[in-house]
């Protein structure tokens, strides 16, 4: 089985821009691989110079494939894709009526088009149903292709806008030979837009139980300068409206009033929030609500210290509007640690309320900050939450059973045709 994969791929991989999207992408690419399954990794998120095709970094044992810009003048990039390809997926373009740069359609449209010529491959995943699944879509329709396609939905509604579900997605998911949905709430959603439900497979995201696991408090604490009072609630994710910073921030208002020494930390950006990045609102936010002192905009970081915080940290806080189902909460479960997070999506499937975290109210600041004072004021009563956290993760989120659920749907795709 020969499997082409298309997805985006974190920071430490050369991707532009973090998220469980690409998380996932990295873990799915090295399970098949160690499974024996050759799946190469078109990563979409990633800008290299044309012909630099493959990339083998220490760290993952799977084929990653760089997209590439054309240059000015670019010949050996016309040659590489020729130009009778070139012509006509540049008068295609030409006709539509599309936002964003047609050169730069254009030039995702060839990439796609040389990676699975070169490949062929026996399927094609997707990770989530936008550009990507279109330009696949393009590719077989002008190439006169009928390979079977797979796509991953990772999150719909409460995410995007309707337009962008009902005229993007929709029809990339309808179109698609299967759909894995990483929640069963995304399958709900995945069934109202009119799929059929013995299409749709759920396939939870799995954790690296070995990198995100229990380590050593007092040891990650001295190495990023954290005093053994302070209780730490900790924030990882992108800062966009839809993580619901501000209330956090108003919830830690009511929290330090019963634990002064609280502090938290807020690890990640908005640089891939792009006009809803909330850095600027949220810094002022803090100085108004008299908690500039002890909330800390820590950034994007590496892995080792990402690690560092999750072990650090007292509780992890996570109140979004919408979660697929919440891979930084999964990871921060896996490091042991109780997860205060609102009864959205897929985190409903994720955090068993009162037994592995806390679930509250989207938007309730009074709410967030009780169950947070919950974990906080009650050591063993949040050693207990812990544990138990860290062995739901093991028996429902593992890499392993979601890769072999994944190869099942494969193999089922291949054998209806």
């Amino acid at each position: 089985m020969r499997v082409a994969l298309i997805g985006p791929v974190p920071p430490r991989l050369g991707g532009t821009t973090p998220g469980g999207v690409a998380t996932h992408q990295v873990h799915l690419a090295a399970g098949l691989a160690s499974a024996g399954i050759e799946a190469p990794l078109l990563a979409t998120n990633t800008r290299g110079e044309p012909m630099t095709w493959k990339v083998k970094p220490d760290e993952v044992d799977f084929p990653l494939y760089r997209m590439a810009r054309p240059g000015r003048a670019r010949r050996d990039y016309l040659a590489t894709i020729g130009a009778r390809h070139v012509a006509r997926y540049a008068a295609y373009l030409a006709t539509r009526r599309r936002a964003g740069s047609r050169r730069e359609m254009l030039a995702d449209l060839l990439w796609y088009r040389h990676f699975l010529a070169t490949l062929r491959p026996d399927i094609i995943h997707v990770q989530h149903p936008l550009e990507r699944a279109t330009y696949v879509r393009l590719v077989q329709h002008f190439e006169g292709w009928r390979l079977p396609v797979v796509i991953t939905a990772h999150s719909l509604f409460g995410e995007h806008d309707v337009a962008t579900i009902e005229t993007l997605m929709a029809p990339n998911l309808r179109a698609a030979d299967r759909v894995i949905a990483v929640s069963g709430h995304i399958a709900d959603q995945a069934v109202q837009l009119g799929i059929d439900r013995q299409r749709v497979a759920v396939i939870r995201s799995g954790v690296d139980l070995e990198r995100f696991s229990v380590r050593d408090r007092a040891a990650a604490r001295r190495t990023r300068g954290i005093d053994d009072a302070t209780c730490l609630v900790l924030f990882v994710g992108n800062l966009e409206p839809r993580k619901q910073l501000d209330v956090l921030l108003q919830a830690m208002v009511d929290v330090r009033r019963q634990v002064p020494t609280a502090e938290l930390f807020v690890v990640g950006s908005g640089e891939s929030a792009g006009a809803q990045d909330q850095t600027a609102h949220l810094l002022r936010l803090s100085q108004d609500l008299a908690l500039a002192q002890v909330v800390h905009f820590v950034g994007r970081v590496e892995d080792s210290a990402l690690l560092d915080f999750y072990t650090a940290a007292d509780v992890f806080a996570l109140p979004s509007t919408s979660e697929a189902q919440g891979i930084v909460a999964l990871e921060a479960m896996a490091c042991g640690l109780p997860v205060v997070a609102t009864a959205v999506g897929g985190l409903l499937d994720t955090i068993q309320d009162g037994r592995t975290g806390y679930l509250v109210p989207s938007g309730d600041v009074g709410a967030l900050a009780r169950a947070l004072l919950l974990v906080l004021e009650d050591e063993p009563h949040r050693q207990t939450i812990a544990a138990a956290a860290r062995q739901s993760v093991e028996r429902n989120f593992s890499w392993p059973a979601s890769i072999a659920a994944t190869i099942e749907v494969y193999r089922d795709v291949l054998a209806c045709r």
